[in-house]
């Protein structure tokens, strides 16, 4: 029986390398929950793997509605960079939507402050 199970699980291991690796952020500027003495002019995405940027939305805290960006790259990259209008001081949050190339939708929020008075 522990022979069956150790094939079992050697052959789950072996299948799982097999399929494709799901699109992941590895890096952002801003990053999640960073303070900015000035505002920054760009959202930069780094993905594992090249992505295309469906959706992305800025909101300051206390503001009603999200502002979106319409000015998204057209063609899939794994380095997203979307310029931003200025931004007063305060606490944002961006979130953002992608698809891979398996069709894989992904979301994520970053939250970031900027400090300047």
């Amino acid at each position: 029986m522990k022979l069956r199970l150790l094939a079992f699980a050697s052959a789950a291991v072996g299948f799982a390398g097999l399929l494709p690796s799901q699109t992941h952020l590895g890096s952002a500027m801003p990053a999640a929950n960073s303070f900015f003495p000035s505002a920054p002019s760009q959202i930069m995405l780094h993905f594992s793997e090249p992505t295309r940027l469906t959706a992305l939305t800025i909101q300051k805290d206390g503001d009603k509605e999200q502002k979106h960006i319409d000015a998204l790259p057209k063609d899939p990259s794994d380095a997203l960079s979307i310029p931003v209008a200025p931004l007063a001081p305060g606490k944002y949050v961006v979130n953002w939507r992608v698809v891979g190339d398996d069709n894989h939708v992904m979301a994520g929020a970053l939250h970031f402050t900027i400090t300047a008075k």
